[in-house]
C-alpha cells in the first residue's frame, strides 16, 4: 500500500481542534455582525409605508437569525469535539481572542455554557 505525501504529515489534533474553533467563532461573528447590519436597515424601513420593503427586512431579518443560530450550534458542538483534545481553558482563550464582546452572546460565553452545561 502506497502512502500520499499528504497523509505522511500527521496533523496536530489540537491544532486541528483549534482551527475548527477558529473558523466556527469566525462565522458566528460575522453571522451576528450581519444581523446588527440587517437590524439597523429594518429599523429604518419600519416606518416606510413601503410594505414590500417592510416584508423584505423582516425576511431578511428571519434568514439572517436563522444564520446566527446555525453558527451558535455549530459553534458549541466544534467546542464539544475540541474538549475531548483540548482544555476547557485553551478553548475559552480562543474564543475571548475572537470574540472581545463582554455579552451572553458572545462566543467565550456560548462555549462555556456549552461545555460546563
Amino acid at each position: 500500500m502506497s502512502v500520499s505525501a499528504s497523509s505522511s504529515t500527521p496533523i496536530d489534533p489540537k491544532s486541528e481542534a483549534r482551527r475548527q474553533i477558529t473558523e466556527a467563532i469566525t462565522a458566528y461573528l460575522q453571522a451576528c455582525k450581519e444581523l446588527a447590519a440587517a437590524t439597523e436597515r429594518a429599523t429604518e424601513t419600519s416606518g416606510s409605508i413601503d410594505t414590500a420593503a417592510r416584508r423584505k427586512a423582516y425576511q431578511a431579518l428571519t434568514e439572517l437569525g436563522d444564520r446566527v443560530r446555525l453558527a451558535q450550534r455549530r459553534l458549541t458542538d466544534v467546542a464539544k469535539r475540541a474538549r475531548r483534545v483540548m482544555p476547557l481553558a485553551d478553548i475559552e482563550e480562543v474564543a475571548k481572542k475572537l470574540d472581545k464582546r463582554d455579552s451572553t452572546e458572545s462566543a467565550a460565553v456560548l462555549v462555556k455554557s456549552a461545555l460546563v452545561g
